[in-house]
């Protein structure tokens, strides 16, 4: 499936993201700077990567298939 393919991709990248973040914010000295990242873009990244590798899941086990109901006509495997 080829959505499939392109939500796994977009995983690894945001996966890479948050690591290249995490390399940053070893680097960080001011604590006020390190908590603004930490707490707002660093937790919004990890929630979108959980959220998006829930979908993955959803995706790869058939959730968002057509109901065979809804294609009058088709055969449903």
């Amino acid at each position: 499936m080829n959505t499939l393919k392109h939500l796994n991709k977009i995983s690894a990248k945001l996966t890479e993201m948050l690591e290249d973040l995490d390399t940053l914010m070893d680097s960080i000295d001011n604590d006020e700077l390190y908590d603004e990242l930490d707490n707002n873009i660093r937790a919004t990244m990890e929630f979108t990567l959980t959220q998006l590798d829930l979908t993955i899941d959803d995706v790869s086990d058939g959730v968002y298939e057509k109901d065979p109901s809804d294609q009058e006509g088709e055969e449903w495997d």
